[in-house]
């Protein structure tokens, strides 16, 4: 070698590596330099000689030593195949003596890139030597351990960085070598283990002794081998076998309790302690580590936990925190431990020190930091549902400690104001406290969250676990939870009646007393909601008292008044109880009995609650915030309680007729005051003062409530003519309607979109107009959503709900809202074809300049759609942060209407059954109206149609109207939807392959589109589904988004759905689902040649769209689908080579993807079995993959051909053939596309060891006959 060359080779590289590196280097320069420096790694046959010179060069600066390591690194990895054994020799010799020189100091944490990087051509070239080759690895890391500290710390990262690629990350290539490394670490564990615990021993005490005696560069340099080993440790204490961890008693498992009262080295202790208790095996494996359980270790980890941080400065309670939550991984993995054992068997049962966990927990909840707090709930939350530990005594005992505790962290916290730091403090990193001040939460929500919008999320995370508890708690010891809410309420009701002038004034949600009023509805909800699901309930007397307690306080002031609507409504289970209770001389039922009026009282006037001062805008909005409470709570109650409010039904009725009339006449006369309503048992405030006007919201959702308690007449007739009245209202409407929006133009001119956008609209009849339309849309919507027959068969038999009987024997129902609401249908079509319309060229053209993107998306919706979480918000915050512009008012307003009529179309199928499927023409009417003008209209408006019409119209079809009414809506839909969706993919193809989409672009139209676009397939496909083989509607009926009060209208009223058919027709669809066979109606679809082509060719498209859960999707579908036209000989030679080339293409899109590909080969080799023996030329198919091997197809066709197919099963060996044949096509993820291969040769076998051979009987005792093994037999050399 000639040592001139390397020297001269050596200092360009350094100059290239320096020029590379320099802030000032213009970028043509620095590329330059950049590709001298990548063709020198590839193409130099002296890139090992070049870089152990400037490696081992100590002038050179840590970049340049960096790069020399990396070009060593690199031939290693790229070339060890390919140079003599003399070169492996000389870079395996150099590096063991690097090894031995060490790098620089252990302490000197700026060499850390340096240690890492020479760590890995060790581990590099073990790879591919040990320990077949390289017997004396061993011996020779036990030399380079012996010269000090800074080269124990490289040897240790050796252990972890080969542990990684073994064990824990397995990125070897060679799976064999892998499993050759594996077996060698295996055989050498307890020698292993022994070794790093004699590490650790020595090493903390020398760290100690040297600290004692002012020594600190020493001390820094043992507690950094320490910090090594511990981090080691972590790599292996996941996998072995729990024998190696418990050896010598628990040896490792006790110092690391020891050293969790370590400040220098808690947290890496509380690391790999986390690793251990957080293993997951069979009993067995998990019973040992029950002696954590033990007093000492408790004592250790109770103390580590009450450590006081220092907070002199930002660093070091910031440390302590991050200390305390791995100790939670630690205890979390400890109760996970428990709970998996707990009553498995006699011999493990509650441990006898378990109260010092409890004590430890407890102490953690009551933590300032929000997320210890909250990571020592959910382990509380653990033992709470545990069956045995939740029933314990200790755990009884516990619980009321645990709710005081947890109830003052349910009260919202605001967000901290940013504190003020003088410079010199700012600079050196330290707080302006002192030091002895006790951290508060302020302080932890400044340390972890950067912004008032990502603490409200995770806030609302941690109240929703802590409410948990109490409901958990609840169903252990009821009378508990609810006293503790009795008390409190009581305590804050005696404290309302003594702050009147508090109580009578405006106050903003962020006031304490509002937060502790909101805090405390909320665990009142949480309780009672879990009363009647246990049997020790509390007295309904004691309720009752303070169900009339709520009742008499007095507000004014709208926040705590809803507050006190929301402690009604959770106390209305006790109104519930003591009815069941009714008797002549039950003096406390009858008390119940006398309450309700007085709570519908209460509700009722909360609708007619007068602002202090009507004017504000903000006063305003809390006034209105208190009626959608009030008419939200009656509608809860309705649902819930129905059959308590039925006797009440007609002063309900009343007083709901009363405040309709007041809104009419205050709508007819703006100015008029509001009048006083009396009736009966239920009064209103007697103030004549103006008061908010009912909205169209609040009217319509009144009257819901009255439908559902309607709805336990149990007589048709009576409930007929309540729905009529109701519907009477607005049926003259929808005529008028029918007659003036008959084309686009109508309804822009009817709505004002040919106007420019205005604030003022006091004389806008545009306005009343959209109001009308809303108002008349949402009552119908309504009463489809609420309207339904008896539950009960019996019931709805006397009732004369029952019109005869299906094929199956069920009761065929009809629902009573039919007759008023089926004439209206042909309005509500016609209405939505006019908004189908609107995206006419001549309709967009008539749109006033201020109005033309008015059908772009809501924000929300986007937002809802790009997967961004939305900020929690209280309900009742009346706050206006921004006036709505006239354009986004009337873009809510065409939101509305447009989802208010596909969710009204969608429902008519489960509420009105056959009375609607029966309909002549309604096929002709869907198409003509439903489905007009899809080919113009945006992806954004197809999907409502889909999911939240199409879907459960689907769903709910009786089988004997198939062919009328389902055939032909098919047949128009699938063409049409096959070739959208194809059009679409090419377009996002398109867009990926012109770089245009990326995983930096995030914020683009094209984004949008690629979502909304993956969002809307899916959906089709679940249509599919449903139609083909069957399915559940699931929860996708909700409105497609979050935009506008219509929207959250239709989503308050979503409840489950079932048609008079659904029943039978749901258990024959899952059975389908589960023999995984074509249901009456797939088979229908496909049976029809237009329908069943396009539905194929859809599924089959799908496959290879990229779009992994289309993919899965249409792969579920796609194997009954083509079972199913074979049996029926419907296939031909096109189809199959259609089908199986899909299946490849799939492969080739999703292959890299292991749960996709498990799929696409199953599809495939099924493919195969059923269409090969029919169409010979799908073996020419296989051929045409590349690279392909004849005598593997040829393999391939002879076991097809030899095993039949046995049900829908496939042979393991085909698919591993198949998975062979189709390894050329499979596609790479795209962090390996540009990858260098790796290749790792294979060693001769290992030879098998006594102790090898023993493992094979009991993997638990690897290494028995070594268990005495000292340090030094660790490092001996293998004897062959």
């Amino acid at each position: 070698m000639d040592q001139h060359v390397t020297e001269a080779l050596a200092a360009e590289l350094a100059k290239a590596v320096e020029l590379i590196m320099s802030p000032m280097t213009p970028q043509q320069a620095r590329l330059e330099a950049y590709m001298a420096c990548e063709r020198f790694k590839e193409e130099s046959p002296m890139c090992a000689q070049v870089g152990l010179y400037l490696a081992s060069t100590p002038h050179h600066d840590q970049q340049v030593r960096h790069f020399g390591l990396q070009l060593i690194e690199y031939t290693i990895k790229f070339k060890w195949n390919c140079i003599t054994h003399e070169e492996k020799v000389y870079i395996k010799d150099n590096a063991i003596k690097m090894l031995n020189l060490g790098v620089g100091p252990a302490e000197d944490r700026t060499l850390l890139h340096l240690k890492d990087a020479l760590s890995r051509i060790i581990v590099e070239m073990i790879k591919r030597e040990w320990p077949q080759q390289w017997s004396d690895l061993l011996p020779e890391l036990s030399q380079a351990c012996s010269k000090g500290e800074a080269q124990t710390e490289l040897v240790l990262l050796v252990f972890l960085r080969l542990v990684e690629d073994v064990a824990l990350l397995q990125t070897i290539e060679s799976n064999q070598r892998r499993k050759d490394m594996y077996q060698a670490l295996n055989n050498n564990m307890n020698d292993i283990f022994e070794f790093f615990l004699r590490l650790v021993e020595q090493h903390v005490t020398t760290f100690r002794e040297t600290t004692r005696l002012g020594h600190f560069d020493k001390a820094n340099a043992h507690s950094r081998v320490v910090e090594v080993v511990l981090l080691t440790l972590s790599g292996f204490v996941e996998w072995v076998s729990i024998n190696h961890i418990m050896s010598s008693n628990g040896k490792l498992m006790h110092f690391l309790c020891i050293l969790l009262n370590d400040k220098a080295f808690q947290c890496n202790a509380a690391e790999c302690l986390a690793q251990i208790t957080n293993r997951k095996g069979q009993a067995k494996e998990r019973k040992p580590l029950l002696q954590l359980y033990n007093e000492e270790p408790l004592r250790y980890i109770y103390s580590a936990s009450q450590q006081q941080p220092d907070t002199s400065s930002t660093q070091s309670l910031e440390q302590q925190h991050n200390f305390l939550k791995k100790l939670l991984q630690v205890l979390n993995g400890m109760v996970q431990q428990l709970v998996a054992l707990w009553g498995k068997d006699d011999a493990t049962q509650r441990p006898a020190q378990l109260e010092i966990m409890f004590e430890c927990l407890l102490l953690l909840v009551q933590h300032p930091s929000l997320t210890v707090a909250h990571g020592a709930a959910l382990i509380w939350q653990l033992l709470l549902k545990h069956d045995g530990c939740s029933k314990d005594y200790l755990m009884v005992n516990y619980i009321p400690k645990l709710i005081h505790t947890l109830a003052p962290r349910i009260v919202k916290l605001p967000y901290p104001a940013p504190t003020t730091t003088t410079p010199a403090a700012a600079a050196a990193g330290t707080t302006t406290t002192s030091p002895r001040t006790v951290p508060t939460t302020d302080c932890y929500i400044r340390l972890e969250y950067d912004s008032e919008e990502e603490f409200a999320i995770y806030f609302f995370r941690c109240r929703t676990d802590f409410l948990e508890i109490f409901r958990q708690a609840t169903l252990v010891q009821p009378l508990i939870t609810y006293g503790y809410c009795e008390s409190w309420l009581q305590s804050r009701l005696r404290h309302a009646h003594q702050e009147p002038e508090l109580s009578n004034t405006s106050c903003s949600v962020m006031h304490p007393i509002y937060l502790e009023w909101e805090a405390l509805a909320s665990v009142l909800d949480g309780v009672l909601s879990r009363i009647l699901l246990v049997t020790e309930r509390p007295a309904v007397a004691s309720g009752l008292r303070l169900l009339e307690e709520c009742l008499k306080l007095e507000t004014n002031n709208t926040l705590i008044y809803s507050i006190l609507l929301s402690c009604i409504s959770a106390l209305f289970v006790f109104l519930s109880m003591s009815s069941c209770q009714l008797t002549p001389n039950n003096c406390v039922a009858m008390s119940g009995v006398s309450l309700l009026p007085r709570v519908l009282d209460k509700i009722f006037r909360a609708l007619v609650v007068k602002p202090p001062n009507p004017q504000e805008l903000v006063q305003q909005k809390s006034a209105k915030n208190l009626q959608r409470h009030a008419v939200s709570l009656l509608v809860k109650l309705a649902h819930k309680y129905p059959l308590l409010l039925l006797p009440v039904f007609d002063q309900i009725n009343n007083h709901v007729e009363c405040l309709l009339k007041s809104a009419a006449a205050a709508a007819n006369q703006p100015n008029s005051s509001n009048i006083s309503i009396n009736n009966s048992n239920i009064s209103s405030n007697s103030s004549n003062s103006s008061s908010p006007p009912l909205c169209r919201m609040i009217r319509t959702t009144l009257q819901e409530a009255l439908i559902l308690i309607s709805n336990h007449f149990c007589d048709f007739e009576r409930q007929q003519l309540f729905i009529e009245h109701i519907v009477a209202h607005k049926r003259t409407e929808w005529l008028h309607f029918g007659e003036l929006l008959k084309t686009p133009m109508d309804f822009i001119h009817f709505v004002g979109l040919d106007k420019a956008p205005a604030y003022d609209l006091s004389n806008d009849a545009t306005l009343m107009n959209r109001s009308r339309l809303l108002d008349a849309l949402h009552v119908v919507l309504g009463v489809v959503k609420r309207c339904t027959w008896p539950d009960d068969p019996d019931r709805a038999q006397r009732g004369g709900f029952v019109i005869g009987c299906t094929e199956l024997g069920n009761p065929i129902c009809r629902n009573p809202a039919t007759n008023n609401v089926v004439p209206l249908l042909q309005h509500v079509l016609s209405l939505m074809r006019v908004l189908n319309e609107m995206f006419r060229p001549e309709a967009l053209a008539a749109l006033a300049e201020g109005f033309r993107h008015i059908h772009g998306m809501l924000e929300q919706d986007k937002k809802l759609l790009m997967g961004i979480c939305a900020v929690p918000v209280d309900p009742l915050d009346s706050t206006i942060k921004s006036e709505p512009t006239p354009f986004e008012k009337m873009q809510g307003f065409m939101t509305m209407i447009i989802e208010g009529c596909y969710h009204l179309m969608g429902s008519a199928g489960p509420s009105l059954g056959r009375d609607l499927y029966q309909l002549m023409g309604l096929s002709d009417a869907i198409i003509n109206n439903v489905f007009s003008c899809l080919d113009i209209i945006p992806d954004y408006r197809v999907r409502p149609i889909i999911r939240v019409f199409f879907k459960p119209f689907v769903y709910s079809c009786p089988p004997c109207f198939y062919e009328p009414v389902l055939v032909p809506l098919f047949a128009h839909l699938t063409p049409l939807m096959c070739e959208r969706l194809t059009r679409r993919w090419h377009y996002i193809s398109a867009l990926y392959e012109s770089g245009q989409l990326n995983g930096e672009v995030n914020d683009t139209q094209e984004v949008l589109e690629d979502q909304l676009n993956r969002t809307l397939t899916r959906e089709y496909l679940d249509v599919l589904k449903i139609a083909l083989v069957g399915g559940q509607l699931g929860e996708h009926n909700a409105a497609s988004g979050a935009g506008g009060g219509g929207s959250a209208q239709v989503v308050a009223m979503e409840n489950e759905e079932l048609s008079m058919d659904s029943a039978p027709q749901s258990r024959a669809l899952q059975t389908a689902l589960l023999s995984d066979i074509i249901s009456e109606l797939g088979g229908k679809l496909l049976r029809h040649n237009l329908i069943g082509n396009y539905m194929l060719m859809t599924l089959l498209k799908a496959i290879a769209w990229n779009d992994g859960m289309c993919s899965m999707k249409a792969v579920n579908i796609a194997a009954p689908v083509m079972r199913f036209l074979a049996a029926e000989q419907l296939m031909d030679e096109n189809k199959a080579v259609s089908a199986f080339t899909a299946v490849l293409q799939g492969m080739q899109v999703h292959g890299q993807h292991e749960a996709n590909q498990s799929g696409l080969i199953t599809l495939g080799v099924q493919f195969y079995e059923l269409l090969r023996p029919k169409f010979p030329i799908l073996s020419e198919v296989l051929q045409h993959i590349p690279s392909v091997n004849a005598a593997d197809i040829q393999k391939f066709d002879e076991k097809v051909s030899v095993a039949p197919v046995k049900g829908n099963k496939v042979d393991r060996a085909k698919k591993d053939i198949f998975k062979k044949l189709t390894a050329q096509l499979v596609g790479r993820s795209v962090n390996q596309l540009f990858r260098h291969e790796v290749q790792i040769a294979n060693l001769p076998p290992m030879q098998k060891s006594v102790s090898s051979i023993h493992s094979k009987v009991s993997s638990t005792d690897f290494m028995d006959n070594n268990q005495n093994a000292n340090l030094c037999s660790l490092f001996q050399r293998n004897e062959k």
